[in-house]
């Protein structure tokens, strides 16, 4: 089994075991307060845009972990939201939130983010929230958001991490956010904002409007 592949398991079989009584007490309600500050009112606020660049066209949240934030997005986007995530835990755990909410807009699935069963364009905007840090294969991962996402979409990510330095070889959780940045233009990606909260950062990364819809990026 090639080493991505392995990491993804094991991080997968983590969230799962996590995601029913650990993840939203001690990672979201936690952790992101402490190491990210107003982290979480920042994501909320990127869902809002999300929703504005999307204008009634589906949007993609990965991994979507237990939907904390999917479903303040779901609730007020007038077309679908696709919730993915390699967890299995964190799916159920996602769409069982969605019912108890009664949002009907948010779909899930269960999907590795190298290989996402969707077409080329297919989400006027794409939320990927405090996931790249623990994804194994950052390159993989953000080639295959930026060819789901629409021409003239936004890609909307957050991170938290140790920002200390610019080498690709490290871990993602230890990139630079310039290095990161960098990282979303080497898809063909244009970084538009990049924001701090503490160890927090977020950006935004609009698909170019002429880019072709399947392009190899």
């Amino acid at each position: 089994m090639p080493r991505n592949d392995r990491a993804k398991k094991i991080v997968g079989g983590i969230y799962s075991f996590a995601a029913d009584k650990i993840y939203e007490p001690l990672v979201v309600k936690g952790a992101f307060r402490v190491f990210g500050g107003s982290l979480n009112s920042l994501v909320v606020e990127q869902g809002r845009k999300a929703v504005e660049v999307a204008d009634g066209r589906p949007i993609l949240d990965m991994p979507v972990g237990t939907a904390y934030f999917t479903l303040e997005m779901a609730k007020i986007h007038p077309g679908l939201v696709v919730g993915v995530d390699i967890a299995h835990g964190m799916v159920v755990e996602a769409k069982a939130a969605a019912d108890r909410s009664m949002v009907s807009g948010l779909e899930t699935a269960q999907a590795d983010s190298h290989h996402l069963p969707f077409d080329d364009g297919a989400f006027g905007a794409i939320m990927c929230t405090n996931g790249l840090q623990v994804i194994p294969g950052l390159q993989p991962t953000l080639k295959e958001l930026a060819r789901v996402l629409a021409p003239d979409g936004t890609l909307f990510v957050s991170v938290v991490n140790l920002p200390i330095a610019n080498s690709t070889r490290v871990p993602t959780m230890l990139l630079s956010r310039a290095a990161l940045a960098d990282e979303l233009r080497v898809v063909g990606l244009k970084v538009d904002s990049v924001r701090s909260a503490r160890l927090a950062t977020l950006i935004e990364a609009r698909k170019p409007a002429g880019a072709s819809v399947g392009a190899t990026l």
